[in-house]
């Protein structure tokens, strides 16, 4: 039916006010083009909605019910459209974000902080998880976008690169390896070197850069989680190699590192997206914060 919501509106103020005149003025609009509207929804319905007189008009019965219809309508209307404006402008709703736990750990609370202050009332669903799983989960829409490991998966993906996060071995106070000051992917069969399972997306990186050298695997004892290595690193186990933000990330702040090469490995961290995606407003801001922190963080491990 060829109809516009603003007829609608001007049925319903004729409703409230009884006259054409104050009518036209609530609407902003000249008396004919408020006439004009009148006439074209009584003729998309096919009846009179309202009884002209000199001094007032009234609605029909058919108008009057129409009016008072239209009006709840309309009211849900305008609240489903002010509801998504105020989650397009961050001041309600949720912003999902798929993110690199060493990177939720480290960087995000600084970003956050910012964040918050400019959209307290937004709300955050943060999937913290291994670097495959942050690039499935932005593919997978679970996640308007994602902070994770550049390469391997992330070719269907938007990608901006911000920061390079070198692999160390870590050991415990006291160990031998604190009077070097580098230590050499060869040199590791040396020792019992602790590392994460094949299914890790960093163990197939490490994985990768020694054979790309030539260099024979030099894992001893295998683990499923950071925080497992971690523990046995803290004992005296072994020595480990994971990239320098699972430190901190993992509570390993009281092991000692030294660098890796050469040349280093190192995880390509950055942001990611669906090409297909458009971010709104506070998704941006919230990805141009990652994006300068990640950067600060770089700046200063050089």
């Amino acid at each position: 039916m060829n109809y516009r919501p603003d007829d609608l509106r001007a049925l319903i103020a004729l409703r409230d006010l009884g006259s054409f005149v104050r009518a036209a003025e609530r609407m902003h609009i000249t008396q004919s083009a408020f006439s004009r509207r009148i006439a074209q929804l009584e003729q998309t319905v096919g009846g009179p909605l309202v009884v002209r007189t000199t001094r007032r008009a009234a609605l029909t019965t058919l108008g009057q019910a129409l009016a008072d219809q239209a009006d709840h309508v309309l009211r849900q209307l305008d609240d489903s459209v002010l509801d998504a404006a105020r989650h397009a402008r961050g001041e309600a709703g949720r912003l999902s974000v798929a993110c690199l736990t060493t990177v939720a750990h480290t960087v995000l609370p600084a970003v956050l902080h910012d964040f918050r202050a400019r959209y307290p009332q937004l709300r955050l669903n943060l999937r913290d998880d291994t670097g495959q799983r942050v690039a499935q989960a932005v593919l997978a829409r679970e996640a308007e976008f994602g902070v994770g490991m550049l390469g391997t998966g992330t070719q269907e993906l938007a990608v901006e690169h911000c920061a390079d996060d070198p692999y160390v071995i870590a050991f415990a106070p006291g160990h031998p390896l604190e009077r070097r000051r580098r230590v050499g992917w060869d040199e590791l069969h040396q020792w019992r070197v602790v590392m994460l399972r094949s299914s890790s997306a960093n163990r197939q990186q490490v994985d990768a850069a020694l054979a790309e050298r030539g260099l024979p695997p030099p894992w001893f004892d295998e683990v499923e989680h950071l925080s497992s290595m971690l523990g046995l690193l803290r004992g005296g186990v072994g020595i480990g190699v994971l990239p320098r933000l699972a430190l901190s990330a993992g509570g390993g702040e009281t092991l000692r590192t030294r660098p890796l090469g050469s040349p280093p490995v190192v995880r390509r961290i950055g942001l990611m997206r669906r090409h297909d995606s458009v971010l709104g407003t506070p998704a941006t801001e919230l990805w141009d914060l990652l994006r300068r922190h990640l950067g600060a963080l770089q700046r200063r491990a050089a």
